[in-house]
């Protein structure tokens, strides 16, 4: 048998494709295990990172729609807490123009540039003090209300403990701004709210302490103290009290107008009323020449020259109990007054009251005259305490001072 090279060759081929078909399947079969467990991890590999990512989407949207959420509540909070404090300050509204009511029926108003000190004590024994078991504050060296006028709109204050905004980052600055401004408008309705109830206090408290000054050389006492404590040596800077709540200057104010109210109806039953119109004054009280006897007597009275027929007004409250002619006074009425005091108008050309008639502070009760023991048409006035003539002066010199302040 003739092998050809061919053949041969052939043949080596068969066996070389046999011999990698072989090993190729013996290698197959042998790492068939590890190939597949490389790409399944691969693939477990990639369903892991793909997973991340959807947790990853999934928490920031959660995220987000949690904020809005958030945001939103503290949104209805902050308006929640702005309409509750809106009403707090429509009921202030109401106690502190009750107020200015009653300051206004006293008198008391406040000007555009009323002097008002930050903040006054809230109680001291000073003027004020102990009238009808209140006590009262003292005021000091003033510092200007910032617009007054404005603060008549009479809005209240912030309660610092239940009042004050939780503002939170996060919400719409827009929304925020807004919330932002109503919450200062509040704030500022609320110093203006103090602002005007310590401009009453003062000048309330101004009032009281002219009316106590006035009447002091009278040696009447409109007032109750506490220990004799007397303010005629005390000093020092004004030193201001900060804080106070809206209660307190409330309450503060309530007491000062009760205790003008107090003092003006004691001043009141003091013998201050001017008895003329006249300020001409032809002889005052004291020892001096007697017109017709020519030597030193004393004048129980002060003497004011007016004209014949002027009018003469009562001095105080209080009930006639003398109206005709009386020795040297001519024809004279006699007033008694509470505390004790009597006053007489003397010389009289006409005579408007009777014995018994109640009297009232300015009332009309006679004209000037020139009868009795007189050179010519003028009141002699005189007031006296337990029966003894005191000096007129001082009550005519305070009743012209706190005129005014009494009328109301």
């Amino acid at each position: 048998m003739i092998i050809r090279p061919s053949m041969l060759i052939a043949a080596a081929a068969v066996c070389l494709v046999l011999s990698l078909g072989y090993f190729g399947a013996t290698a197959y079969w042998f790492l068939r295990d590890d190939m597949a467990a490389s790409a399944q991890a691969e693939r477990k590999q990639m369903e892991t990172l793909y997973q991340d990512r959807i947790d990853r989407l999934k928490s920031e949207i959660e995220r987000l729609s949690s904020r809005q959420m958030v945001d939103r509540e503290n949104v209805e909070q902050q308006v929640t807490t702005l309409l509750r404090r809106q009403q707090l300050l429509s009921k202030r509204h109401e106690v502190v123009t009750e107020l200015m009511a009653r300051a206004e029926e006293s008198g008391i108003r406040i000007a555009a540039q009323s002097p008002v000190p930050a903040e006054k004590p809230v109680q001291s024994e000073s003027t004020l003090a102990n009238i009808d078991d209140d006590t009262s504050a003292i005021g000091g060296e003033p510092q200007p209300v910032k617009d007054p006028v404005k603060a008549l709109g009479l809005r209240g204050e912030p309660d610092p403990e239940t009042d004050k905004l939780n503002l939170k980052p996060g919400i719409d600055p827009e929304e925020q701004a807004a919330l932002d401004a109503v919450d200062k408008d509040l704030n500022v309705m609320g110093r203006e709210s103090d602002a005007v109830l310590d401009a009453l206090a003062v000048a309330t408290e101004k009032q009281i302490d002219k009316i106590v000054a006035a009447t002091k050389p009278l040696g009447v006492t409109l007032i109750k103290r506490k220990n004799g404590r007397s303010d005629d040596a005390i000093g020092g800077p004004f030193v201001p009290i900060t804080g106070g709540t809206f209660l307190d200057r409330v309450n503060r104010t309530e007491r000062v107008l009760k205790a003008l109210h107090n003092v003006k109806n004691r001043a009141r039953l003091l013998p201050l009323y001017r008895p003329t119109r006249s300020t001409s004054i032809s002889s005052h009280f004291g020892p001096r020449t007697d017109p017709f006897l020519n030597r030193l007597a004393m004048h129980t009275g002060m003497d004011f020259k007016a004209p014949y027929g002027s009018r003469v007004f009562a001095a105080a409250s209080g009930t006639v109990e003398h109206a005709g002619w009386k020795g040297g006074y001519g024809k004279m009425v006699e007033i008694r007054h509470a505390n004790g005091f009597i006053t007489r108008y003397g010389h009289l050309s006409k005579i408007r009251v009777s014995v018994g008639d109640h009297i009232v502070a300015g009332d009309l009760i006679g004209n000037v005259g020139s009868t009795g023991r007189s050179t010519g048409p003028h009141l002699h006035y005189e007031v006296r305490q337990s029966d003894e003539a005191i000096d007129p002066a001082p009550f005519v010199t305070a009743g012209d001072r706190i005129a005014a302040l009494l009328k109301h």
